[in-house]
Formats: structure tokens, C-alpha cells, sequence
């Protein structure tokens, strides 16, 4: 006996068998049992289910598809559309949650794959890293990162369609791979490494490791006792040790096998043989990476030098203008700077000067550099305009105790192709020469007023007998006054230069010693030799400190 269902499933012809109710719901037929109603209806929900999911699946692959179409469109349009402009570089998104992130990063994937990814950088080339030293400020941190990423010279390449071919005979890449140290593990730091992980590897071939320098709790932290400051050394000490521990894990290699999270297939790069040296609060300037590459031969070649930094500390704009030269200092700035493997080694001729082997005991590790015994009298190349710029005034390591000077440095805008310069005028003999020639025979003058009347016709030389004199002069033109072991902010041998008012001649301020005669014996050739202070400044004629301004100076 059968009955109607009705419309229960919208079907007026479908019948369902009817039993009595006594009778069991299991009534054999020809040994088969009847289904229950209990069956069917569990059977169409999941049948409904099925349904659901192959319609969800359809409307994920015509996103896909509309997605595919769209960026195949983009590609081929050179003219129109939302093609980007050739030679545009986009800033990378920086995506706080890990699934965006995923995302973001799969979709990029099936956009290069359409396009073409660039050629990865031949390890061969890749022997000069970067450094970047980071911590927990990401906002300043995605500032220089962009900064880097916009000028890094692999753009160049990419922006001109270079094939693989053309990428392998480019020679030394400076810059290539990418280090970025970071001190704990803040996650918005992450969150900006990883972006430009994707940004370098994908878009321009340059593998970006990430290595994490352990940062013990406050109170599991090692003090260390220094002398008494009016400053908090911990910040500095603890910078110190996070240098020290980045810097072996970059030169010895084990940088590459920290880190194994790429987004293409990275070949193991070699040991470097120099490392550029950037914070996160440092932004570099358009020809950044070029003077580096440039001077990188000079400073592999010349053991008299320390390092080649970026950073000019009396570069305010009133005081700089010619972009294209390069001086030799004998104050190191640090601020974006490059180290040889042989100054962290150490070299056989001097084993025992490899700064890796005693790396600033107590914190304040621009300071340790700069002391007599570490520094042993080698210089610093550094151009007069700065190629670096430091930004970061807030929850900075030194407190904004120098704010107002480092905001008015001037960065560099004009872009000089250092491979063309003529550089050889920077060897140490040259160099000394040239400079003694230019200073002796500068204008002497005995006031601040004359200096400042008769720069404007041509090079002036003042004279500062002592060190408090010289922070005098210092105030009074707007320049740094401080000094390290008697080696005053920029100073080579003794000797100050600005161009005051920015003009075409330069203002020497000079200790008593500089004459117009022939230079002292010594004159720029007191590479690998210990001069304490003491007899450092008697050599340049000035005053023995009282012991109250020994304790005012470091």
C-alpha cells in the first residue's frame, strides 16, 4: 500500500511505501529490507551538503579565473589599464596577520609566474651583505627598509629587463644578500621583514635572511659596570652585544644557516669579504650602494683604512656643497658604513687587532672603535655631503641627546655614479699632500669675524690652542664639539674643515702646529701606531686638559 508525500520534497509524483504500525519497518521482500524513513532524509541532507560544497568550489575557481584574466590583461597592456609604469617601484604591503600574509604572498607567486620572476643574483656575486640591526621600532624600521629596497642596485637591472645572462656578468653586487638582524622578537618587525623578504626575492632576486639575536628578560640580564654617565648605558650595552653577535654570525656564515625561509630557492651565498653596516633608523640616499661599490677596492687595498662610512657629522646643509668629494678622517661616525673581513679578522701582520676578539667590553661600541689601541691610528674615508641620514628620534639608543644636529644633516639628492669618478686622489700619500697644500696655504686669521668676512673670497684657516678652545670655535659655527682620544668629531690630524655659509671655500680650523712650511714627518702616516691622547695633542701643539676637562671629554 502506497501513499502520497505530497510536496515534503517538491515532487508530487514520488511515492514512499506505507506500513501498518504494528507491522516492523524492517518487512522482508525477497530477503532485502525496506530503507527507513530515517535513512532517506539523512541521505538528501547530505546530498544538500554535497551540493554546497561543489558550489562554493565553482565560485572559488570563477574568482580565480576573473583574478587570472585580470592580471593576464595587466600584463599585456603596456599602455593602459592598471598596468604600472615602467620604472615605478612599488612599496611593499606590509600585512600584520599571518593568513593575509599567506595570501598575499600565493597571489604575487601566480602574478610572476604569468610575468616572469627575476633572474636570482649569482651567489658568486653576492660576497658584500648588508647588515641591517633592528629591534622593536617597525614604523622606522619599514622607513629604512624602503629606503633600501628603492636604491638597492639590483632595481637597476630589473627596471632595464636584464635577462640572466646579463645579471651574471655584472660583476660584485654590493648589498646582495640581504641580513636583517633582529634583537627579540617583536612581531611587528616580523611582519615588515617578511614583506620585504617577498619584495627582495621575488621582485629583484636578492635573498633576504632573517637572523634573531637573543634578548634575555630585564631582569636576567648581565649588568655591566662602566664609569659613572648622566646617560643610561644599558641601551648601549646591550646594543653592543647584539652587534658583536651579528656581526661573527655574518662574517663567519652561519647567518645562511639560521635562517631557511625563502620564498624561491636560495643557493648558499660565500663568506663575505666586506659588510655594509645600517640601522633601523637610517635611511640611505640614492647613490648610496654605488660609493660603497666604489670605494670597496680601495678599502680592501689599503690597510691604512678602518671602514668607508656614508655619514658626515658636520654635514648640515650650510656647511656642505660639493657632493662629489670624499675625504680621509680620522674620527670613525659610523651611521651606515662598511667593514673589511680583514679589520674583523684581523690581518697577519697584526693578529691581534681583529675586532672580533675582544668586541666592546663595555657597551658604547662606536666609542670602543674609536679608542687608540683598537683604532691603532687607521683612518675613515666618508664624503663631504652624507649619504646617510639618521631619523630616529623616538626611543632611540642615545636618547635625542644629539636631536637637533642630526635632523639639520644634509642627505645627499643629487646621485653621482662613483664607479666614474676618479677616486685614486685618496690614497694616503696623495691624499696628505693634496690636503697639507690646501690647508697651509689658506688665509690665516686671527678673529671669527675675519674668518667669516674673507670666506666668502677664499679658504680661511683659524688656529684653536687647546680643546676647550676649539669647542669655543666649535659653538660658535655651529659644528661638533666633541671629541674621542683627542681626535676632535671629523678631525684629520687635528684639522676641522666646513664650507661656512655653504659657499665655494672651505674654513680650516687648526691646531698651532699647521704652518705654511712642509708637513711634520708624521703628517697622515700614523696608521698601526698606539698614540695615547697625552702625546697625541702634544704632537699637535695644543694645551694639556686640566683632570676636570679630561673627566668633560671621552
Amino acid at each position: 500500500m502506497f501513499r502520497r508525500r505530497g510536496n515534503n520534497f517538491g515532487n508530487d509524483d514520488e511515492a514512499m511505501p506505507s506500513y501498518p504500525m504494528h507491522q516492523s519497518n524492517k518487512t522482508k521482500n525477497n530477503g532485502m529490507s525496506k530503507p527507513s524513513l530515517f535513512a532517506y532524509r539523512y541521505t538528501t541532507k547530505g546530498v544538500v551538503i554535497f551540493r554546497a560544497i561543489v558550489a562554493v568550489v565553482i565560485l572559488l575557481c570563477i574568482l580565480w579565473g576573473c583574478l587570472i584574466i585580470k592580471i593576464a590583461r595587466d600584463i599585456s597592456n603596456d599602455g593602459g589599464g592598471n598596468r604600472l609604469p615602467r620604472g615605478l617601484i612599488v612599496r611593499p604591503k606590509i600585512e600584520r596577520h599571518r593568513f593575509g600574509n599567506k595570501l598575499r604572498q600565493r597571489i604575487k607567486r601566480l602574478e610572476l609566474r604569468l610575468e616572469g620572476k627575476s633572474p636570482m643574483l649569482d651567489v658568486n656575486q653576492m660576497e658584500s651583505p648588508v647588515l641591517v640591526f633592528t629591534f622593536k621600532r617597525a614604523d622606522y624600521f619599514e622607513r629604512a627598509m624602503w629606503k633600501l629596497y628603492e636604491n638597492h642596485p639590483a632595481q637597476k637591472y630589473v627596471q632595464q629587463k636584464s635577462n640572466l645572462q646579463e645579471r651574471h656578468d655584472i660583476g660584485r653586487t654590493i648589498g646582495a644578500p640581504i641580513i636583517i638582524s633582529q634583537d627579540g622578537d617583536d612581531p611587528e618587525v616580523k611582519a615588515v621583514i617578511e614583506a620585504y623578504r617577498e619584495a627582495f626575492e621575488i621582485n629583484l632576486g636578492i635573498p633576504l635572511y632573517r637572523i634573531e639575536h637573543y634578548r634575555p628578560p630585564e631582569d636576567k640580564q648581565e649588568e655591566v659596570q662602566i664609569d659613572s654617565w648622566d646617560i643610561d648605558p644599558k641601551p648601549y650595552q646591550d646594543l653592543a652585544r647584539h652587534y658583536g653577535w651579528a656581526l661573527e654570525q655574518t662574517f663567519s656564515g652561519a647567518a645562511y644557516d639560521l635562517d631557511t625561509q625563502h620564498d624561491r630557492h636560495i643557493s648558499k651565498p660565500p663568506l663575505p669579504q666586506r659588510v655594509v653596516i645600517l640601522e633601523e633608523d637610517i635611511e640611505i640616499a640614492t647613490d648610496f650602494f654605488s660609493l660603497m661599490n666604489a670605494t670597496a677596492d680601495i678599502l680592501d687595498s689599503d690597510d691604512t683604512l678602518l671602514a668607508v662610512s656614508g655619514y658626515n657629522d658636520n654635514g648640515k646643509t650650510q656647511h656642505v656643497a660639493d657632493s662629489k668629494r670624499l675625504v680621509r678622517s680620522d674620527f670613525f661616525p659610523g651611521l651606515g658604513w662598511m667593514m673589511p673581513r680583514r679589520v674583523w679578522d684581523g690581518v697577519e701582520s697584526h693578529p691581534n687587532t681583529a675586532l672580533k676578539n675582544n668586541w666592546a667590553p663595555n657597551g658604547f661600541w662606536d666609542d670602543w672603535i674609536r679608542e687608540p689601541n683598537i683604532r691603532l691610528g687607521r683612518q675613515v674615508l666618508r664624503p663631504e655631503v652624507s649619504r646617510t641620514f639618521h631619523f630616529g628620534n623616538i626611543h632611540g639608543v642615545s636618547q635625542n641627546d644629539v636631536k637637533h644636529d642630526l635632523n639639520q644633516i644634509l642627505l645627499d639628492r643629487v646621485g653621482v655614479q662613483w664607479e666614474k669618478e676618479d677616486l685614486s686622489y685618496l690614497k694616503p700619500e696623495w691624499f696628505a699632500e693634496s690636503y697639507w697644500g690646501r690647508v697651509s696655504n689658506a688665509k690665516l686669521v686671527s678673529t671669527e669675524a675675519d674668518a667669516k668676512f674673507y670666506i666668502a673670497h677664499s679658504d680661511v684657516r683659524l688656529v684653536y690652542n687647546s680643546l676647550s678652545h676649539f669647542e669655543t670655535l666649535a659653538f660658535n659655527f655651529d659644528i661638533m664639539a666633541d671629541e674621542k682620544a683627542g681626535i676632535v668629531r671629523t678631525g684629520y690630524e687635528g684639522i676641522v674643515e666646513v664650507r661656512y655659509g655653504k659657499g665655494e671655500f672651505i674654513l680650516f680650523l687648526t691646531p698651532p702646529y699647521v704652518s705654511e712650511g712642509s708637513p711634520p714627518s708624521t703628517f697622515g702616516k700614523k696608521a698601526w701606531t698606539n698614540v695615547d691622547k697625552t702625546t697625541l695633542l702634544q704632537s699637535f701643539g695644543l694645551s694639556i686638559p686640566s683632570e676636570e676637562d679630561w673627566q668633560m671629554n671621552w
